[in-house]
């Protein structure tokens, strides 16, 4: 689908603030509240998945996170995939290009959790291998929560 100038700079602001209103954004784009909602409800149809949740990084329960990287056996792909899907600490699943075949982002309340989930992971069949990254700090985060 083909944007427009006014429609891309509208999602930009609402990947900073998904609350924010069709009044505010109507004024920070210099536009009326009812070409908000005619552009909101085109988006919406076509391009908008969900809204979602931000959290405060400070007040997420979720101590531990880690980058874990799979290597599978296509054969398998979507078993795993599924798999991934029904574990609640897996936040996001991409396929990537290169000598990995998936990057997924899990997050647990602590180091033990951790440690179980990405065993489970491991044992997942059709994964033939898997590295963690334990993030230490996050520096900045523009992806929803």
């Amino acid at each position: 689908m083909d944007l427009q100038k006014s429609e891309k700079k509208l999602l930009d602001l609402l990947k900073i603030n998904s609350r924010m209103s069709a009044a505010e954004l109507g004024r920070k784009l210099n536009l009326a509240r009812s070409t908000i909602h005619t552009m909101l409800s085109r988006l919406e149809e076509k391009v908008i998945d969900c809204y979602t949740v931000k959290l405060k990084s400070d007040t997420i329960d979720h101590d531990a996170r880690c980058y874990v990287t799979i290597t599978r056996d296509p054969k398998k792909s979507a078993q795993i995939e599924g798999s991934l899907y029904n574990m609640a600490e897996v936040d996001c699943l991409a396929t990537v290009a290169g000598s990995i075949d998936f990057m997924i982002l899990v997050r647990t309340d602590n180091n033990q959790q951790m440690d179980e989930v990405l065993t489970n992971i491991a044992m997942l069949d059709g994964v033939i291998n898997t590295e963690s990254h334990i993030i230490l700090s996050s520096k900045f985060n523009r992806m929803p929560q």
